[in-house]
């Protein structure tokens, strides 16, 4: 509701004040050192930093179409500029703003209080802790487009405030969160519960053990439609794709009351190898039109293997709970197969079910450019966009990143 991003941005407010009556004294001296292509400007005691970077993703993918004319071309897949602060050694800033598509847009924009080492509190507007995929870095994700399942059910970026710590083989996190930034909408927001637990009993180099899971409670938000406020949650995919817009998987499901949704995640690695899946389901209650409370349920998964044909093993980051980028010079070798099932016979909403399977190859040519290569196969039932079909596509792109 607007009442929980009245009370975020007013707490933070209150501590910003107090930030700034701390600013008005003299600023110590400021050095200027570059660190692995970023500009940070560093005080002399290490109680002051700032980090300016940015990134540009160029993509571009051809498509052999089956029933759907499908649309082959190039986009700016990404663009952005992003500022990073430390103030006082124990409060961090962030401000990442994008620009794709000729349009400005917010990414994470929080500020977070670091109580000690391993635990902080952050509120803001950002990723909701969710999964491995939902909360990876648009840098890092193995292929082009994350998995559908994770388009479809992930809960995106939100207004709220989180609390996380992490230990030698755990990482906790748990938050409330509200609705979009814009607040487009004249009806209430929604607001949900999330939490998310990992745990790695090993994560030495080239071997690595992880499981996690993660659950989340959301109240239905009221939505426009045609001058009405609305209640309803949506599910939707693109196939494995960003370039072609079309969603060919979609679920609405109206008069919403709420939804509960869960995830598994896993992630295993032996040397130069590694196999990481995750797996979503969402249930949603709502009322059918005799006004009768009825759950809709859907679920989806996906499993990748990699191989680093050059480069040092995998390692993995207990404080993000995922598999670090490979090192400058890397060659890696991956496979994805990935099944997100949007319909729900017994309540009669069917949005569709996508079956894809992707190779891919990521050239890491050095710590701020890559480039990656994607084969994939999109096989699609009768409740599809366009009924059942099956097509293919080559997707290529040059990332660069400071």
């Amino acid at each position: 509701m607007k009442r929980l991003s009245i009370l975020i941005v007013g707490l933070f407010a209150l501590v910003g004040v107090s930030m700034a009556q701390e600013m008005a004294q003299e600023m110590p001296q400021m050095k200027v050192k570059l660190n692995k292509g970023s500009i940070n400007l560093i005080s002399e005691d290490g109680a002051f930093k700032f980090t300016f970077g940015g990134r540009v993703f160029m993509d571009a993918a051809t498509y052999f179409d089956d029933k759907t004319d499908l649309a082959s071309g190039s986009e700016f897949r990404d663009l952005r500029m992003l500022m990073r602060a430390t103030l006082w050694k124990n409060w961090d800033a962030k401000i990442n703003i994008g620009f794709a598509s000729g349009a400005v847009s917010l990414k994470d924009v929080y500020l977070q209080y670091n109580i000690d080492k391993n635990s902080y509190v952050r509120g803001g507007y950002y990723l909701e802790p969710f999964g491995i995929e939902q909360t990876e870095s648009s840098k890092t994700p193995k292929f082009l487009n994350v998995s559908s399942t994770v388009e479809a059910f992930r809960p995106g970026r939100n207004m709220g405030i989180t609390y996380g710590r992490w230990g030698n083989q755990y990482k906790i996190v748990a938050g409330l969160f509200g609705g979009d930034a814009t607040n487009k909408s004249n009806g209430d927001e929604s607001i949900g519960l999330i939490s998310r637990f990992a745990f790695s009993p090993v994560h030495t180099k080239g071997k690595i053990a992880h499981v996690g899971v993660s659950g989340t409670f959301r109240s239905a938000g009221e939505t426009e439609n045609n001058g009405e406020l609305v209640k309803e949650f949506r599910y939707r995919s693109r196939p494995a794709t960003h370039i072609e817009k079309r969603r060919f998987i979609d679920a609405k499901i109206e008069n919403a009351n709420h939804e509960l949704k869960y995830g598994a995640d896993a992630i295993f690695a032996l040397g130069s190898w590694s196999i990481q899946s995750e797996y979503i389901q969402t249930k949603v209650n709502f009322e059918n039109q005799a006004g009768v409370k009825k759950d809709y349920m859907a679920h989806g998964w996906y499993a990748q293997l990699g191989f680093l044909l050059k480069g040092r093993d995998y390692q993995y980051k207990m404080k993000s709970a995922r598999l670090t980028k490979p090192s400058s010079g890397s060659l890696e070798l991956m496979f994805r197969i990935n099944q997100t099932d949007l319909n729900d016979k017994s309540v009669a909403i069917l949005g569709g079910k996508q079956t894809d399977y992707s190779v891919g190859c990521t050239w890491y040519i050095n710590h701020n450019i890559l480039a990656k290569l994607n084969f994939t196969n999109v096989d699609l039932d009768e409740y599809a966009l366009n009924g059942e079909e099956n097509f293919n596509m080559i997707q290529t792109r040059l990332q660069f990143s400071f």
